[in-house]
């Protein structure tokens, strides 16, 4: 989204965000990959299995990348500041924004309510949980440290994606270990855009505003 400041001396500055952009894109990268799934099984050759992969790999970063952006354009413009209003809420927020800016992705949006004096969203239900799983995914990828089979069954963020039961891309085999292999595919990715905008949607519900995504709604629907 762009947004459009005149000013006093008579010339205009553009200020671009990036929130619907990086989950507008996340949704075709996914599309991508569950066209690549559904055309292929058995075998799969080296450089269409990184492309598949990096399509999963970059729709959740993409997802993660959008719930960051928006709690700083949150604060440093106001919750509705993409629908052309700042109000109080700016006022009380943007002089915090470098201090919530340093802590984690979902504290911050925990500070914001609190601030706002808004009921903070809950961290035992959903949506809180899934957008907490797609932010320890994205860590996991972006942080990625090799480790064997055994190492990675003690994972605890390998154990609750798993209980998740997405649909493995078809080209992969039951004996490959469950990350990245069998973990990262288009339902993977599926789930991960879907959570990201549901816990966004419930943001903006708390905050007031209508969301964000309201103009991408055909844009960003994903196969089930």
């Amino acid at each position: 989204m762009t947004a459009l400041r005149v000013t006093d001396s008579a010339f205009g500055q553009i200020r671009y965000t990036f929130t619907a952009q990086f989950i507008e894109a996340a949704a075709i990268f996914v599309r991508k990959a569950a066209d690549i799934e559904a055309n292929h099984s058995g075998t799969l050759s080296e450089p269409l299995r990184s492309e598949h992969r990096g399509f999963v790999s970059t729709a959740i970063m993409q997802c993660a990348a959008a719930l960051e952006t928006e709690a700083h354009e949150i604060c440093a413009y106001g919750p509705a500041s993409y629908q052309g209003s700042i109000g109080k809420a700016q006022r009380l927020l943007a002089p915090l924004a470098d201090f919530i800016d340093d802590q984690d992705t979902l504290t911050r949006y925990r500070i914001i309510f609190h601030i706002l004096q808004i009921p903070v969203l809950d961290s035992d239900r959903e949506p809180f949980q899934s957008a907490q799983l797609v932010i320890r995914l994205r860590n996991e990828i972006t942080h990625y440290k090799s480790r064997w089979g055994e190492e990675m069954s003690r994972s605890k963020l390998f154990r609750a994606l798993e209980e998740l039961r997405h649909k493995p891309p078809s080209f992969t085999q039951p004996n490959q270990n469950f990350f990245p292999h069998r973990c990262l595919g288009a339902e993977c990715g599926v789930w991960a855009v879907r959570s990201t905008v549901a816990f966004l949607d419930e943001v903006y519900r708390a905050l007031g505003v209508t969301s964000r995504f309201e103009p991408y709604r055909q844009r960003i629907m994903l196969p089930n």
